[in-house]
């Protein structure tokens, strides 16, 4: 089974527009911030693909929003992962309110060496995590 993660949040007021709901933009903050979170609970942080010479770079975020988010309110960011190829992975996000869904967003990494910015392969250590089928010793 895949790892996940559920990271929870409170709607600042600078989030929001004129109209008083979040601003669509801000979803993709939030992803980045729960993205964090499931990095930092499976993989013992995000410093670990650094510490590799490695980054995962943003190629394609695709966001379906559901309902509205407003001023001051609780939600939470579930966090899985997706398709993973051998270069590639995708996460899958997951916004609830009270059990009601918010938006749900996929976006697809690309894994970089952090010098030359080219393509590198996913680690296998990291690879067998993602998967759920390791933990973070094995990296």
């Amino acid at each position: 089974m895949s790892p996940e993660t559920t990271h929870s949040f409170r709607v600042r007021y600078n989030e929001c527009d004129q109209v008083g709901i979040v601003f669509n933009a801000n979803f993709l903050i939030y992803a980045d911030v729960a993205a964090n979170e499931f990095w930092r609970e499976h993989l013992g942080g995000y410093s670990t693909l650094k510490d590799l010479g490695l980054d995962v770079v943003l190629a394609e975020a695709n966001i379906r929003f559901r309902r509205p988010l407003h001023f001051d309110e609780d939600f939470e960011v579930r966090v899985g992962v997706g398709t993973i190829t051998s270069r590639s992975m995708e996460m899958e996000f997951g916004f609830t309110r009270d059990g009601e869904a918010v938006a749900d967003i996929t976006i697809a990494y690309v894994c970089i060496d952090t010098s030359s910015q080219e393509p590198r392969p996913i680690p296998e250590g990291i690879r067998s995590v993602l998967e759920g089928q390791g933990s973070e010793s094995a990296i």
